[in-house]
């Protein structure tokens, strides 16, 4: 990958982030999309259920902003991009908000720096599952940024169904 096919490749990982989304929610998703841009760094926490709170509270004061305005930014830290990540922040039924999260190679460990500090930056695109939906089943796409009430059931129901599963393993 080059300077110049970082907008290119940043579509290519939307593209397929919808694509994963629609296989996976019961939502609709649309495919007009806009983006926020994050660094990792700006949240804090000591465990994956803090920095996820952490990064919500931050994220949903962003204004999503078409892809070639936040391609600016990402030019300017090309240098420094060790991995861009791409996550649905939300879907609504016409726009979809795409999160650009991206971690920086300075932010490394020196010795790991020294191993990839000329390797180009790697893109993936993500959608974290809640725990009821690990066997395929379909879930709500929004439930990180304003949950709802059939997330909740479904999460409410999934912690009654491993309860009961944990007692009869103890028995």
């Amino acid at each position: 990958m080059t300077h110049e096919s970082l907008e290119k490749n940043i579509e290519i990982s939307a593209v397929r982030l919808i694509k994963l989304a629609e296989e996976r929610s019961w939502n609709k998703i649309s495919h007009h999309m806009t983006f926020i841009i994050s660094d990792c760094n700006e949240f804090k926490g000591e465990n994956f259920g803090e920095i996820r709170k952490s990064r919500w509270k931050i994220n949903r004061y962003k204004i999503p902003q078409p892809l070639d305005q936040v391609i600016g930014v990402l030019k300017n830290e090309y240098e420094d991009l060790y991995d861009v990540n791409l996550y649905i922040f939300k879907a609504l039924r016409k726009e979809t908000v795409i999160e650009i999260q991206y971690y920086r190679k300075s932010n490394l460990n020196p010795d790991y720096f020294e191993k990839i500090k000329d390797n180009q930056p790697m893109f993936h695109s993500k959608i974290t599952l809640p725990g009821y939906a690990l066997d395929g089943a379909k879930f709500d796409i929004n439930r990180e940024s304003d949950g709802g009430p059939r997330h909740y059931w479904n999460l409410f129901l999934y912690e009654f169904k491993y309860r009961r599963m944990m007692k009869k393993l103890e028995k």
